[in-house]
């Protein structure tokens, strides 16, 4: 993902923007291709976990650029910036930092998650009751550590979880 830049085309496309009853605005940014999507990005006065949510923490975008991929132009980020690995049933060789995405559907990014350490079934796949992982549930706590199962819990409507890895 790039960094909001005026200067490039990126514009602020809403002001204020609530998300979770937080004052913030929406956002045109551009991924690494350069396709646009939305993304939030917290008020000035906005501090704490308070100021992203569960793909800004994913993507690392809070982190670099202080704003937020909206949950409906997670597919096009991915697509750009990210391989499949499968899902976390069949998924391989998963790795610290790989990201996992519950889905409602084909297009609906419910949820995502990064790994902490991955921890693995003797089939090879992911063991979500050993792996942990770092959730953050909206505008809520960062919870560091916490076992994917639980998190998995919390998001049962998910038709599926899919495990992602950033491009070099």
């Amino acid at each position: 993902m790039q960094p909001f830049d005026l200067t490039s085309g990126d514009q602020i496309l809403h002001q204020p923007a609530l998300a979770n009853n937080v004052s913030g605005m929406n956002l045109s940014v551009r991924t690494d291709l350069g396709t646009r999507v939305e993304a939030w990005r917290a008020g000035p006065t906005v501090t704490g976990d308070q100021r992203f949510f569960c793909h800004g923490y994913s993507l690392g975008t809070f982190g670099a650029h202080r704003y937020t991929v909206w949950g409906g132009f997670l597919p096009q980020v991915l697509a750009d910036e990210y391989q499949t690995l499968g899902r976390i049933d069949n998924a391989r060789n998963v790795v610290a930092r790989d990201v996992l995405v519950w889905w409602l559907g084909g297009t609906d990014a419910y949820h995502s998650a990064v790994v902490e350490q991955p921890a693995f079934l003797p089939t090879g796949a992911l063991d979500q009751a050993h792996t942990t992982v770092s959730s953050k549930t909206g505008t809520g706590p960062l919870w560091i550590g916490v076992l994917a199962q639980d998190v998995r819990q919390q998001y049962r409507a998910a038709a599926y979880i899919e495990v992602y890895r950033r491009n070099q």
